[in-house]
């Protein structure tokens, strides 16, 4: 039986000391290699940091992890993956501390450090003054943590050492902090000892030259990290909306992703719904909204549950709690009564299928892979930055599921492709607000566009109304698409056909289609028109289309348009999705490469 942990940790102590990085095991070795619920602390000079993560890197190849997560709080924090392991966090500290005042280098541990096997671990005066500061951030001695300090004062050969290393890092409380502990296991936890030693820290940090330049380099280092969470903040917001009749197992859910976002600074939000058919899903409030930023800020998961009677909800629930500050943050999470799960990441637009395996729900451990799997590609794109212009993509065709499907296929061909950072999808007809679509399955029924937003004339007037839905698409493209494509984004327009009219009257009359081809010819034109074919008859027998000539003029669009041969792919409606999602993939990264 492997032992995936073992594997990475005697890798990566192996080429520490291959690369004569110093570094030293801080807390919990006891049982560093079985122990699959803690993390491994290791202390790092603040020269050698980069020099520890190639050396991670290093040991995640050799020995089958995967990097999923990396975060700045006060120290460094790195989350590995693997198949049969799971999770393994590894924390480089550069120094101990409480907040920003200094308690111990980094420096000072590794001076005195001693072997244990095939790794170090600090002296125990200095892991004890390790201990008493995680005590200090807690406000809480733990009894694993009292019996660790008893024994770690055994092993001193001069007491006095202890006290005069505790006076040096926590001040004047560090007698008693030392006599405390000399008291120990017997002596009963004392919370007011914790809260003293939090008054003598800060005294500490003013009393000489070297402290005082340590607390101030702190803080710059604090006050950067402020600025570079309120950019990208570490924690995610998660929008779950299911309506399967048996409950998800969200204990597990959270046990299982605890190593990237720590429970107590999670929060979760049940909402019950049963709303009459077509009633509107209210947004958060403010209250709401300050929590979920907060829990972002501080590196957590805060996740909104929605329980609804009716799959046919979901879109709306997801429609309505899309537009949000930080939208690389959020991921939205679907499940229907079938156990049919589909995630979606509200940045990049990418989406993920999974169906549930012998009619059972889909693992927590596929869930979590999929977020995991959508940071590490975000963030590797950002730090690459291509500078290229995106490709606009047009899907036209009587068949809206033929459509939905091959828009969803084509965001689920998203982290597999390294030419567009994201992939943006928009229904007709186009508004202006904020909203992020996602082409969802069809819940039972088909897909509906959303409404208009925008006021329109009536049809009476058919020239003024084609123009004023003219100039509504191209205000879209200015303020929607265009910005989208200078960010390197694949925006899909579903159902942009070029049918501008309102209704059947407007259709038939000569001035509408005068000015409709006069106004085409300064309409925006897309780098790729998808015209999906299906024969009139099966249309009027599935009651998939609209009557009379629609179709025909659908499928006239490339000559209104004036787009050439290469710009233009044609495809059956009644080929596979998965086929024609990556036809048009490859397609368009040909000609825009």
């Amino acid at each position: 039986m492997t032992m995936p942990r073992r594997d990475f940790l005697s890798a990566l102590f192996r080429i520490l000391d291959e690369k004569k990085v110093p570094y030293c095991v801080l807390r919990n070795y006891q049982n560093i290699y079985e122990d699959l619920n803690s993390d491994v602390d290791l202390a790092v000079e603040p020269e050698h940091v980069l020099a520890c993560k190639e050396c991670l890197a290093a040991a995640a190849a050799e020995s089958g992890h995967h990097f999923v997560l990396r975060a700045r709080y006060v120290n460094f924090s790195y989350v590995y993956w693997h198949p049969e392991g799971g999770f393994l966090r590894i924390d480089v500290e550069t120094e101990v501390r409480w907040r920003f005042f200094p308690v111990l280098t980094s420096k000072s541990v590794i001076l005195l450090r001693r072997k244990e096997g095939a790794f170090y671990i600090p002296h125990p005066r200095h892991e004890s003054v390790n201990i008493w500061v995680a005590a200090i951030w807690r406000e809480y001695l733990s009894e694993r943590y009292r019996l660790q300090l008893a024994r770690l004062y055994q092993l001193l050969a001069n007491p006095q050492e202890l006290e005069r290393t505790f006076r040096a890092c926590f001040g004047r409380i560090g007698t008693e902090l030392a006599n405390y502990q000399a008291s120990l296991p017997d002596e009963a936890p004392d919370r007011q000892i914790c809260r003293a030693a939090r008054w003598s820290i800060i005294r500490s940090a003013w009393r000489d030259r070297p402290n005082r330049r340590a607390l101030f380099t702190h803080f710059l280092q604090d006050m950067g990290r402020v600025w570079e969470r309120l950019r990208q903040p570490p924690g995610i917001s998660v929008l779950y909306a299911s309506s399967a009749s048996l409950a998800r197992d969200l204990k597990d859910f959270f046990e299982r992703i605890k190593f990237l976002y720590p429970a107590q600074k999670s929060e979760t939000h049940l909402f019950d719904l049963s709303p009459a058919e077509g009633a509107t899903v209210a947004r958060l409030g403010v209250w709401l909204r300050a929590r979920r930023l907060y829990s972002l800020f501080k590196g957590g998961l805060f996740m909104r549950l929605y329980l609804l009677p009716d799959q046919r909800q979901i879109p709306r629930v997801v429609r309505n709690h899309t537009r949000y500050l930080y939208p690389s943050r959020t991921f939205v999470w679907t499940e229907d009564t079938r156990f049919r799960t589909c995630l979606g990441h509200v940045e990049t637009g990418f989406i993920a299928e999974l169906d549930p395996l012998d009619g059972a729900m889909v693992s927590n451990d596929r869930i979590i892979r999929f977020i995991a799997a959508v940071l590490e590609h975000y963030r590797r794109r950002r730090e690459q930055s291509p500078g290229k212009r995106g490709a606009q993509v047009a899907l036209v065709g009587p068949d809206d599921s033929a459509r939905n499907n091959v828009a969803r296929l084509l965001c689920a061909l998203g982290p597999e492709q390294e030419r567009f950072d994201r992939i943006r999808y928009f229904r007709w007809p186009f508004s202006l607000e904020g909203e992020t679509l996602f082409p969802l399955p069809e819940f039972g029924h088909a897909s509906q566009p959303p409404q208009p937003q925008h006021p329109r004339p009536g049809s009476r007037l058919p020239v003024v109304q084609v123009c004023w839905r003219l100039l509504a698409t191209q205000l879209f493209h200015w303020f929607r698409v265009r910005p989208l494509l200078r960010r390197n984004s694949l925006v899909l327009m579903d159902g942009c056909d070029g049918s501008f009219f309102g209704d059947s009257a407007s259709a038939e009359s000569p001035a509408s289609r005068g000015a409709l081809a006069r106004s085409l010819s300064f309409h925006t034109q897309p780098d790729l028109l998808v015209v999906f074919k299906t024969p009139a008859g099966e249309l009027r027998a599935r009651n998939a289309g609209p009557p009379g000539g629609a179709p025909l003029r659908q499928n006239t669009v490339p000559e209104q348009l004036g787009l050439g041969a290469d710009h233009v792919l044609e495809v059956d409606a009644a080929s596979p999705a998965s086929e024609v999602a990556r036809a048009i993939l490859q397609k368009i990264i040909a000609l825009a490469p």
